[in-house]
């Protein structure tokens, strides 16, 4: 098959990955161990502007393109809309991280802005989770993917598990997120590189 949903994902996951290690190394003590990637775009946070408009909503694009690049494979061979279209959910809570900034700290309350930031992040990971969970009824259907449905599965199960834990104050919030995030996109990476290699 061609190279497209691997490029798609190869994508999102640079755009996603890139710009919180670039800004995060020109802010002095943040850490990628406590503090969440959304604190780099935190109002009156240095270049929260930047973070906003170059890091997250072009990361949240990429994530919606990758999906619906999915579903253009995928369409003829199974109904993927619907774990599509909750999974491309993590892409608009991105988007959402850029109009809508944390406070300081990332709290669970806060201002109007942080909890509508809160609001889209919680909306992102629930779509993830739920939609790999989703996908993965899809995938045990499809020859091409059905080796990758449990995994599919167990990544959405984790996720949401990520996300609960994110809801608590924790010294290790960021690497969570992170290992979260990694999971998303690690398995976006997955099933382009399966589909570019499938015979």
């Amino acid at each position: 098959m061609n190279p497209g949903v691997f490029l798609a994902a190869l994508l999102a996951t640079t755009l996603t990955a890139l710009p919180p290690w670039w800004f995060a190394r020109r802010r002095p003590g943040y850490s990628h161990l406590r503090h969440t990637i959304s604190e780099l775009g935190a109002s009156g946070a240095p270049e929260a502007k930047r973070v906003a408009w170059l890091g997250f909503a072009p990361a949240g694009l990429a994530v919606m393109g990758f999906s619906a690049v999915l579903n253009t494979q995928l369409a003829p061979n199974g109904d993927v809309i619907t774990g599509l279209a909750l999974l491309s959910l993590l892409g608009v809570s991105y988007v959402g991280a850029a109009v809508f900034p944390c406070d300081e700290g990332a709290p669970f309350w806060g201002t109007w802005k942080n909890q509508m930031h809160n609001l889209v992040a919680g909306l992102g990971y629930f779509g993830a989770g739920g939609g790999l969970i989703e996908l993965q009824r899809v995938f045990e259907d499809l020859p091409a993917l059905a080796s990758l449905s449990t995994l599919t599965g167990a990544v959405g199960k984790l996720v949401l598990l990520g996300m609960v834990a994110l809801s608590f104050e924790s010294p290790v919030r960021g690497l969570i997120q992170r290992t979260v995030e990694s999971l998303v996109f690690g398995w976006m990476l997955l099933v382009g590189a399966w589909l570019m290699l499938a015979h």
